[in-house]
């Protein structure tokens, strides 16, 4: 039995530089992919459909008709979702509150699918408007930003969230201008808090996320795959990847191979939990998929990738976990830097964060490098609080040479006794 996979995409941006303001038409993909089993693996065959009708033979007599209704509507004429409008008035708002510049992305994207294979046709529908926003503020020491996103349904419900997104361009504007300039990055080994909701929660997609995706626990590549079913954190950590957990903007009922998405614990009470699974991945390791078998789009395979990675929430709130620190960091934004999935090995571009002083945040801290090992940064994590919050990832995740999926994260604020934190441009 050949596996068919049939998709429509459709995404609209509205962006906002120091150039001005474009909005790009719909761009609209349309196409469809089987795939088959060869020895040692799999084979795939994709194709895309520019325009007309599908071709009678081009799919099999009970995938074609569905196929036809996904793919042969013509584009959407340019929403009218006030998509502009939104974008407008937040630079409008950065502006009159005395930001020298706000940077902002708005992605509204509608996409389809449909999975034709030996359990039968499953169609799916995800669609989500992204809002990325970046503040420049100018201080003694040059120019400064602040950078957030947020995700919704749709458009509309955009629009609608408008002043809460007013007063969010207002507090980056406040904190820019209470906050810097900024004081040198510490050095050594310090207590660091994230706080709810932060893009710091990149941590947990890599160091705990990637090490157990099933392609990479198959062929004996991650560290936490050695130690599944052991202990690696306290009883009070644990962190899930939920696909249906999109909090109504990024979740998906079905992958991209047909099976039921549901939560996968990475982390239980501090064991370590389960493989993300796709269909290949759960055959090499003797286990069921769980719904983690996603495409970037037609033109790619399926492969075990994360979508809603979350730290389940405990006691307490940010400003609990913060009493007592005399002198610490709170992280609010990372990057990766490097990830070594056999060892555990990491590193992360520190982006925003601030002083931790007498428990109270304080000043902004230039850019740093927060590095460790993944099983003692875990053992490492000394409370967590119960005020959950989300996140959601504009740029995606990369795998491979397969480039971006959408991604979010969700963490209360997590509090580590110490990680090691460096300037940049230190020798690591």
């Amino acid at each position: 039995m050949r596996d068919w996979f049939v998709e429509r995409r459709e995404v609209t941006e509205v962006v906002h530089q120091r150039s001005g303001l474009r909005v790009q038409a719909p761009v609209c993909e349309r196409g469809h992919a089987v795939r088959w089993e060869v020895p040692g693996g799999l084979e795939q065959v994709w194709t895309e459909v520019a325009g007309g009708p599908l071709p009678s033979g081009a799919l099999p007599a009970d995938v074609l008709a569905p196929a036809r209704e996904l793919l042969e509507p013509e584009p959407s004429p340019p929403n009218d979702t006030g998509l502009q409008e939104v974008v407008r008035r937040l630079v409008d708002t950065a502006q009159a509150a005395g930001a020298a510049h706000l940077d902002v992305l708005l992605r509204e994207v509608d996409q389809r699918t449909l999975v034709a294979n030996a359990s039968g046709l499953v169609a799916d529908r995800r669609h989500h408007a992204l809002l990325e926003v970046k503040v420049f503020g100018a201080t003694a020491g040059g120019t400064a930003e602040l950078w957030r996103c947020a995700a919704y349904p749709d458009g509309a419900r955009m629009r609608a969230a408008l002043p809460e997104l007013e007063a969010l361009v207002l507090q980056l504007v406040r904190q820019l201008q209470e906050c810097t300039p900024a004081v040198p990055c510490p050095t050594g080994a310090l207590p660091v808090v994230f706080p709810p909701g932060a893009a710091s929660a990149c941590f947990f997609h890599e160091v705990c996320g990637h090490p157990l995706e099933g392609d990479v626990v198959a062929r004996g590549g991650s560290y936490l795959a050695r130690r599944l079913g052991q202990r690696v954190a306290e009883p009070f950590v644990s962190v899930t990847d939920d696909p249906t957990d999109g909090r109504g903007a990024l979740g998906y009922a079905w992958d991209d191979e047909g099976q039921a998405a549901r939560p996968v614990p990475l982390l239980h009470a501090g064991v370590v939990g389960t493989p993300l699974l796709d269909l290949r991945s759960a055959k090499t390791l003797g286990l069921a998929p769980n719904g983690h078998g996603r495409r970037v789009s037609f033109k790619h395979p399926a492969l075990p990738r994360m979508a809603h990675t979350r730290v389940e929430p405990h006691l307490g709130d940010l400003e609990g976990l913060m009493a007592g620190i005399p002198h610490g960091l709170l992280v609010r934004h990372l990057t990766p830097r490097h990830m070594n999935l056999l060892s555990g090995d990491f590193s992360f571009y520190i982006v925003e964060a601030q002083e931790i002083r007498e428990g109270r945040p304080g000043r902004m801290v230039s850019p740093g490098i927060l590095s460790g090992n993944g099983l003692e940064a875990l053992a490492a994590i000394d409370a967590v609080g119960a005020d959950f919050q989300n996140l959601f990832a504009t740029r995606g995740c990369r795998k491979l040479d397969h480039g971006p999926l959408p991604v979010s994260f969700g963490q209360p604020a997590v509090r580590f006794q110490r990680l090691q934190l460096q300037p940049t441009g230190t020798s690591s």
